[in-house]
């Protein structure tokens, strides 16, 4: 039986947490397979969201180590399952391998590099690999802002060439899918919201948003360039006369660089307390990975869009844009 993921589009962080609960509730809790599970913002995340409901974890570890956390920070992990590793590049095989063969629906980065759990799960023995590149999206929940808003990419890709780009607005789309988003509204960014013959990004853009056709998406909008302002706030695209599908209503912003989007995502996490759920997709499995800054509602929304992208892959098979 086909579960349903979203009835509505998803909007807040307080929506992806609750969808989560409703969807384990309904159809089953997903597995979180975790490479190096001794982290305390990891274990703090997984109890939380398990004693919510919202999913079952495997943890990777040394036992001791996690075990010694737990106690320390007062974590309950009574529910989750512990298997003993101390080798770092066994627990990352270990939660890789329960993910390849479909015992776990999410992979999560614990204290391991992140380089060695992402090249295991791009490794051909595991088939994990999509013909994507694997990108970041930070969905922030941003005070003021009717909706969601995913930024990408501030993780993965330091530079993304046009090829590179293409694919992450691909993997931007599915997640946005993935929140029951109907059209989904794409902004390339800009400096400026025209192309200008003397400025070569709005060029490179004009270029871009050529070969996005070539993507076939259905029901997305795609415009750029556009200011971070032009591209969520109806008000300033106005003032600006700025016309089209996209401006004041984005739901993704595209961005040229990792440093942008860092810079971005960041300044609203740290000063107005935008919240953020982090994603990286591209695989055929999503990938979860907290930090120890994170609050505990930016670690619980970060596991639990994993867990709705995985129930969103099994329906589409991995790549349903």
């Amino acid at each position: 039986m086909a579960i349903t993921i979203a009835t509505e589009p998803i909007t807040s962080s307080d929506m992806i947490i609750a969808m989560a609960k409703k969807l384990a509730s309904q159809d089953r809790k997903r597995m979180i397979a975790v490479a190096g599970a001794q982290d305390v913002a990891v274990i703090g995340a997984l109890s939380s969201a398990n004693a919510d409901g919202i999913l079952d974890a495997t943890l990777f570890g040394n036992r001791t180590k996690i075990r010694e956390i737990a106690d320390k920070e007062k974590i309950d992990i009574s529910h989750l399952d512990i298997i003993h590793e101390t080798d770092a590049s066994g627990v990352v095989f270990g939660a890789v391998k329960m993910a390849a063969e479909g015992q776990a629906d999410v992979v999560m980065k614990g204290f391991v590099s992140t380089s060695a759990l992402l090249k295991t799960v791009l490794n051909k023995e595991f088939k994990l690999r999509t013909k994507n590149t694997l990108s970041h999206c930070a969905v922030l929940d941003i005070p003021g802002y009717h909706k969601l808003l995913s930024m990408t990419d501030g993780g993965m890709v330091p530079a993304p060439d046009r090829k590179q780009k293409l694919q992450i607005l691909e993997n931007a789309v599915l997640v946005a899918r993935g929140l029951g988003l109907r059209p989904v509204k794409v902004a390339v960014s800009g400096a400026v919201d025209r192309v200008y013959d003397d400025i070569p990004s709005t060029v490179e853009c004009r270029e871009f948003m050529k070969e996005v056709t070539s993507l076939n998406l259905n029901n997305v909008e795609v415009q750029g360039p556009l200011t971070l302002d032009a591209a969520t706030s109806k008000e300033i695209a106005r003032k600006k006369n700025i016309e089209g599908p996209v401006a004041g209503d984005a739901d993704i912003y595209l961005v040229d660089s990792i440093e942008e989007c860092n810079i971005i995502v960041k300044s609203l996490i740290n000063y107005i307390d935008a919240v953020f759920a982090g994603v990286i997709v591209g695989a055929r499995v999503p990938v979860s990975l907290v930090s120890r800054t994170d609050t505990l509602k930016n670690k619980k929304a970060s596991v639990s869009i994993a867990c709705l992208l995985a129930a969103y892959y099994e329906q589409t098979g991995g790549m349903g844009v």
